[in-house]
């Protein structure tokens, strides 16, 4: 094939890039070979005890340049003494320098090198030098396609969080937010999509560092409508500062989008056809220049699942034993889109004012027939077919306005300001028909649910961040949040309805309806600082919030519930060498009662289980604890946590049980839990730029329930499972493979046990057109072995649930990259598989 200029240009610059970057790696490594450092003054060798510092920022608009190369080098012999790539934000820190006479070398692609002027480190000047914001001028008349270096995935663990980005992992091709998740370390997702972290679903899931404000299903579907293609990274806060919500009580799961960071016009396309009838596509169009930049995304997805149960139940009364068993099979049809358009305008260097519209829509519908067979060992025995037709349908919207004023042209000193309004309607058409199976003219029961949900909410905040000296912050803000949710039920329904000469003959027809009505007004101010202090870093902050929640139904039966909470926090980090990190940390969580734990809907599309929430449920706090240690050489990691936490008044579901045998479950707040942990995450490389991560958690739980009936004390372990690999093949790397696994071991509750799973995904991709097109082929759970079970077992009861959705299915993904500019990725062969942050990640 013959070179295109476009050809030639992409392989000079992909060539410059890796010459400047072995050129600097050689030099360093010449250097500390020679002599260990700089030649030694009379009287011994210099101490290594200098920092310099300093932001890199674009000359004409002033947002901050990440993974910039930064270049410490001696103005005696022209030799590299340190270097690195800057953070996200653009700021770096070099450490341990020796005394002596240096200046600044900065590169970036699309942007003409800088040299400062020379400085000077020793006791008589100064041991820490700030270099300020180096403001690099953009050559994009020479620029005509952005240089691509290929990312592996990595963990970072910063002071507050861990920092998973999603690099070129192949589940990020044809996926879902959803399944994207499933690779994230300390994270699971179950079979109806709910999210949990290190064993708790009490998580809160933010979107660019704002809530969903979605809950249970509602929060499932909306993460199936996000592509997995979108997320740049997602940011593990298990202990978060004031600065957050204080909302859930494993922490915090914030899903960053990627961003518009180059000019031009540029994006992608994407399809996914799959077997089984699961389809979904994507496309996202980009364009930026030095005044406004313009960001849209549109994505649809189906999925068409079968689902099959069996359910076992052993029941003993006071004078007899029923025995029951139930077989489950359905089919579920979810379609949903969601469309994105956003816009930034740069008034001047140092304002952003931006604008972005959401809007989403989802169908569900699913057919089951649930066969019941039901023996009493008096000689009683019942026997019935129930078929259920359901329809689901909503929608949904959320725009908001934002406003980022930096002082001094420094991207850390900042005032930011944000109003939100989103609003979301649901509806669910319920019928079911249930059958005896007695005789011929068996009875039959006839119901008709209908569930009409409208929700909206405001959200307004005001952010202030100052830098203090020693690589200190000071942060400022507040916060309100009003929702309201209201719910409307229809319930029509004959009692009974029996067979008449092949005529259905409905006989006490009954019909109710009611409405339940869930406010909530919460209103926050925080304050946090932190600062470093030699190699040690400390954060602390505090919360506090006031909250109004009132819950109406039936028209006239309330419930109040107003409360002032503080929230603490506190972090604390050390950097040992570049090689040893710690960190420790602590905070105060609240997980609130919403969504269906609070409604009193009865929900009896099951005859025997019959569920239903309490609208009186207060909130539940846990005090969280967790010390953190990471040990990274080149690309190979360790990353270490041991975790406390504990929680009381918890919120938990219960069962009952009546003397015919129908189970009903509820929501109550009883006893405490005490959750400990130990987790472990390692990360290796492989030959031809793959990657290797293992991740294995086990921790111990005692939830003590106090004086509940049908319920007891749970105590004991659980521990999990997470691998994954990938590699390229091919001379130029066109192949690419990765398998992942998962096994997630049983856990306890006070009225039963999880038993646990296990799964694993395969997927493979070519590479074409250089790079431009790409095609994957994945294989979802490729032994077909994704299956939940759960076992009760209290009082008089015994019954084991056995649950399965269709799992195993092969999609084949094609992505077209559109337009000339795609995003700059560069990785420094000594970040330990980050992202150019390496440990330094641990600085405010």
């Amino acid at each position: 094939m013959q070179d295109t200029p476009k050809n030639i240009n992409t392989s000079i610059r992909q060539i410059a890039s890796w010459i400047t970057l072995c050129f600097i790696l050689f030099v360093k490594t010449s250097w500390s070979q020679r002599s260990g450092g700089p030649p030694a003054r009379s009287g011994g060798e210099r101490p290594s005890i200098c920092t310099v510092t300093g932001t890199v920022a674009d000359e004409g608009n002033g947002t901050a340049i990440p993974f910039a190369s930064i270049a410490l080098m001696s103005v005696r012999d022209s030799s590299i003494i340190a270097g690195q790539l800057a953070k996200e934000d653009g700021s770096f820190r070099l450490l341990e320098l020796p005394f002596g006479k240096y200046r600044l070398q900065v590169n970036f692609m699309g942007y003409a090198p800088y040299n400062s002027d020379p400085f000077i480190l020793s006791p008589r000047t100064e041991v820490e030098y700030n270099a300020g914001i180096i403001a690099l001028r953009p050559r994009i008349n020479t620029l005509e396609e952005a240089v691509v270096i290929e990312e592996s995935s990595s963990l970072e663990m910063l002071i507050d969080r861990r920092v998973f980005r999603v690099g070129n992992d192949l589940s990020a091709a044809g996926g879902t937010a959803s399944e994207l998740l499933l690779n994230v370390p300390s994270v699971a997702v179950d079979i109806d999509g709910n999210v949990s972290l290190r064993g708790s679903s009490q998580v809160q899931i933010l979107i660019d560092g704002r809530p969903s404000g979605l809950t249970g299903s509602a929060q499932n579907a909306f993460l199936e409508q996000i592509p997995a293609s979108s997320i740049d990274r997602v940011e593990v806060i298990t202990n978060p500062s004031a600065k957050y919500d204080p909302d859930g009580m494993a922490g915090i799961l914030n899903i960053i989008l990627k961003k518009n960071k180059l000019r031009g016009f540029h994006g992608q396309a994407q399809a996914t056809p799959g077997t089984g009838g699961n389809h979904n596509a994507s496309i996202s169009i980009n364009f930026k220049n030095e005044r406004f930049s313009v960001f849209s995304s549109a994505s649809w997805n189906q999925r068409d699942m079968f689902r099959k149960g069996e359910t076992f139940r052993s029941l003993t009364g006071l004078d007899s034993t029923s025995a029951t068993e139930q077989d489950l099979y359905g089919n579920q049809l979810r379609k949903s889109s969601n469309g994105r358009l956003g816009m930034e305008w740069y008034p001047t260097s140092s304002q952003v004012i931006g604008w972005n519209v959401n809007v989403n829509q989802n169908n569900r519908s699913y057919n089951s027939s649930l066969e019941n067979s039901e023996v009493w060992d008096t000689g009683t025995a019942f026997a019935s077919n129930r078929i259920t037709d359901q329809g689901s349908g909503g929608q949904g919207w959320d725009v908001d306005g934002n406003y980022r004023r930096e002082f001094n042209n420094n991207p850390k000193h900042f005032l930011s300001a944000q109003i939100r309004h989103s609003r979301s309607k649901s509806r669910s058409d319920e019928f079911i028909e249930e059958r005896v199976r007695e005789s011929d003219n068996g009875a039959m029961a006839l119901d008709t649910n209908i569930q009409i949900n409208t929700s909206h909410r405001t959200v307004a905040q005001i952010d202030f961040e100052k830098p203090l000296s020693n690589d200190g912050k000071w942060e400022l803000g507040w916060k309100s949040n009003v929702s309201v949710k209201d719910d409307r039920f229809e319930y029509l329904a004959s009692d009974t309805a029996i067979w008449q000469e092949g005529i259905l003959v409905p006989i006490r027809p009954v019909a109710a309806a009611f409405d339940f009505t869930y406010k909530e007004d919460i209103h926050a101010i925080y304050s946090t600082f932190g600062r470093k202090y030699g190699v040690y870093g400390v954060q602390g902050g505090l919360r506090l919030e006031q909250v109004f929640t009132e819950a109406q139904w039936e028209g006239d039966q309330s419930f109040l519930n107003d409360y002032f909470s503080a929230y603490p926090s506190f972090n604390l980090s050390k950097q040992r060498n570049d090689e040893v990190s710690w960190i420790a940390s602590y905070s105060r969580r609240v997980n609130r009662p919403r969504g269906r734990s609070v409604t009193p809907f009865i929900d009896d599309s099951d005859s025997r289980n019959i569920r239903t929430g309490n609208p009186e449920l207060r909130p539940e706090y846990t005090n969280s604890m967790e010390i953190g240690h990471q040990w990274t050489r080149k690309r190979i990691s360790v990353t270490t946590s041991l975790f406390w936490k504990i929680t009381n008044d918890i919120i938990q579901r219960y069962s009952s049980i009546d003397a015919q045998g129908v189970r009903t479950s509820s929501w109550i707040n009883q006893g405490q839990r005490q959750n400990e942990g130990l987790e472990i995450i390692a990360m290796a490389p492989l030959p031809r730029r793959g990657q290797a991560r293992l991740t294995a958690s086990v921790y111990h739980l005692r939830n003590s329930v106090g004086d509940v009936e049908f319920a007891s004390d749970a105590i004991g372990w659980s521990y999990n499972f997470n691998f994954f690999a990938n590699q390229s093949l091919g001379d130029n790397g066109q192949w690419k493979w990765q398998i992942n696994g998962i096994y997630r071991g049983p856990s306890i509750t006070p009225q039963g046990r999880f038993n646990g799973y296990t799964f694993m995904d395969a997927n493979i991709q070519r590479s074409l057109l250089d790079g431009d097109l790409t095609l994957l082929l994945k294989l979802s759970d490729v032994f077909d072995t994704r299956e939940w079970s759960y076992l009760s077992e209290f009082a008089n009861l015994y019954q084991e649930n056995r649950s399965k959705r269709e799992s195993r299915n092969l999609f084949l993904t094609a992505t077209w990259k559109i337009g000339k500019l795609e995003e700059r990725r560069r990785r420094s062969p000594e970040s330990g598989g980050s992202s150019g942050e390496g440990l330094d990640g641990l600085d405010f």
